[in-house]
């Protein structure tokens, strides 16, 4: 049984590799009590990592990083899926795991896999229906996020055109306030309610750079509002004064 209390879930998908910095500034600061878990693009990989979740500890922190909606966490996806219609069906046979993709992986149906543990779910909307099905499950905290846009395209879902500098700025600096709250959260002995609070702080801070500092970045009002909703858009369900880990 694995005794390590952070458990970092991290799906294969091109478009979320940026979190990369989050998961390995985490391994650097916290080693010995983190063990991470990429998840690859075939059917093993993603119940090997359900097991997995449901091995850690009881009062673990699992840390989920990748895509979401409302009622679910996405899984892998393959490097060559987007194209999938365009390629003929022994392509895709010579190659599955190119061509794979689980848009189902956490859903009502198996999110008792949160039972007893604490759940940190850097994903869109994860802090809507899937985080009340992780409490009713029996999870003991669970911080979910509203949109966070790190594409063109869901930027353009949003009706928002925007360049490409505030898609690069939003992964930056989205990485540097997460990787930094939990870092010190952690080292801190902080609460669920410690870490929102210091997420709300360090945004601040940043947004007041981007604000204040930054004046040639032509579309920092846009990248301010969308960073305000960041932080607004977070909540904590469950026990709040839970540490992050015990």
């Amino acid at each position: 049984m694995p005794d390590k209390p952070i458990l970092i879930v991290h799906p294969n998908d091109k478009t979320t590799t940026f979190l990369d910095k989050i998961k390995n500034h985490l391994i650097e600061k916290f080693d010995y009590q983190v063990h991470h878990f990429n998840i690859y693009p075939n059917e093993k990989s993603h119940n090997d990592c359900l097991e997995r979740i449901t091995q850690s500890p009881k009062n673990g922190l699992v840390i989920f990083l990748g895509h979401g909606r409302t009622d679910k966490l996405y899984g892998s996806k393959g490097e060559f899926y987007d194209n999938s219609e365009f390629v003929s069906s022994e392509a895709k046979d010579e190659s599955p795991d190119a061509y794979y993709y689980n848009d189902s992986f956490i859903h009502e149906g198996n999110i008792e896999v949160f039972s007893g543990k604490k759940v940190f779910c850097l994903a869109c909307n994860s802090n809507d229906k899937i985080a009340e099905y992780a409490m009713e499950k029996g999870a003991k905290s669970f911080l979910g996020f509203g949109n966070i846009p790190t594409s063109l395209s869901e930027f353009e879902d949003k009706e928002e055109k925007v360049t490409n500098d505030v898609v690069v700025k939003m992964k930056t600096e989205l990485n540097y306030i997460i990787k930094t709250s939990l870092v010190l959260s952690i080292a801190n002995g902080f609460t669920f309610g410690g870490l929102l609070n210091y997420i709300h702080f360090i945004t601040n801070q940043r947004l007041t750079d981007s604000l204040t500092n930054q004046k040639s970045f032509k579309e920092r009002h846009v990248f301010a509002d969308y960073l305000y909703h960041l932080k607004n858009d977070i909540k904590v369900l469950g026990d709040q004064r839970s540490k992050l880990i015990e």
